[in-house]
């Protein structure tokens, strides 16, 4: 939308005294103070308050599930359309951190933040605008974690997240690429390399098993490694992907882009997927079928069995490939050692993007306090 179209649908908001729209919002951004500055031409002050807030707020402009949160809040929703409140804060952003200089100053106190996610990234940018030396650790070669290895492009154009990266270099934020860690180094991480504080937010990288026959096959693939790996399974193929989250429906029409026949396979009623509605809507444009209402029983070398939650009848689904894409989990445990602290979705398991951003800077916060506390 164009800015003058943003101003016209900035008029729309009602300015309503209990804020519903922000209390909605799990970081709880200033919606109407966003609005009335936007109207009053403050836009980089503007801008400043949502980076603030929420360092991630360009990409949760984009792929947060407004469904179920400022818009699905707005009161202009129950008779009508909401407020488009996400194009308003993506436009305020893109001119935020682009006209914006940020600042590298020193407490001369260094701290890591292992994992480049937005929970990391978050961390870090408060990190580093506190006064710290700060290290990103990352086993990928750039910066954006989920963001660049595990949204498709069609969903996120990784110019948002190549964006981030420059304003973390910007701020004075170091990055160490390629680097895998242990459980046992990283316990070492702090004392070895004489960090006052390490902020742990390596995400949800591991996928959750399928325990059936068959899924060691090797036309079965894990949704997070397919989409992380960019796997290219070639056209005119029949895939079937299991499970009906965000991620699944993202597998499924990657899986489409590349020329196959795609068919979603859920336990149950699609009304209760975990994927948000604009989601799955988006999956059914991009022309992914869905059969819903069926338990995966065993993969075969002509395709997967189904069963039938109804009848409990099994049958055959013949099919090139299956992606089982049931939910990730992390591979580092929270563990109470001194000076570590823990955000992303290594806290809360697969979330959203706003609620990694969310625990990345609280966790961060905890870290800046109980360095000041040993002063």
């Amino acid at each position: 939308m164009e800015k003058i179209e943003l101003l016209e649908e900035s008029k729309r908001c009602l300015k309503c005294k209990n804020h519903p729209c922000q209390k909605s919002c799990p970081i709880g951004t200033r919606i109407p103070e966003i609005i009335d500055m936007f109207q009053k031409g403050e836009e980089l002050e503007a801008g400043k308050i949502l980076f603030e807030n929420n360092p991630m707020s360009l990409v949760c402009s984009l792929i947060c599930p407004f469904e179920k949160q400022c818009m699905g809040s707005c009161v202009r929703g129950i008779k009508g359309e909401s407020v488009n409140f996400p194009a308003i804060e993506n436009y305020l952003m893109e001119k935020y951190l682009k006209e914006t200089e940020f600042q590298n100053v020193s407490n001369n106190k260094k701290v890591a933040v292992v994992g480049g996610g937005p929970g990391g990234l978050s961390g870090a940018f408060y990190l580093s605008k506190k006064g710290y030396d700060v290290t990103v650790y990352d086993d990928h070669e750039r910066m954006g974690g989920m963001l660049r290895y595990g949204i498709p492009s069609f969903r996120l154009s990784k110019d948002k997240v190549d964006l981030l990266e420059r304003k973390a270099f910007e701020s004075g934020i170091k990055f160490k690429e390629n680097i895998t860690f242990s459980e046992e180094s990283l316990k070492n991480l702090k004392t070895e390399k004489n960090y006052h504080g390490v902020l742990v937010s390596t995400g949800a990288w591991l996928p959750k098993e399928l325990n059936i026959d068959g899924v060691e096959r090797e036309n079965v693939y894990y949704g997070i490694d397919y989409l992380k790996d960019n796997v290219d399974l070639g056209s005119g193929k029949k895939v079937v992907v299991i499970g009906a989250g965000n991620v699944a429906m993202d597998v499924a029409r990657t899986a489409k882009r590349q020329g196959n026949d795609v068919l979603i396979a859920y336990r149950k009623k699609l009304e209760f997927a975990p994927a948000t509605k604009v989601e799955i809507n988006e999956a059914i444009e991009d022309g992914v079928k869905f059969l819903t209402e069926v338990t995966p029983i065993r993969i075969t070398d002509k395709g997967i069995i189904l069963e039938d939650n109804n009848t409990k009848n099994q049958f055959l689904y013949e099919c090139d490939n299956v992606i089982i894409s049931v939910s990730q989990k992390s591979q580092f445990n929270v563990e109470n050692l001194d000076g570590y602290f823990y955000g992303g979705d290594l806290v809360t398991g697969p979330e959203t993007v706003v609620k990694a951003s969310l625990t990345g800077k609280e966790s961060a916060k905890l870290l800046d306090d109980y360095l000041a506390r040993k002063e």
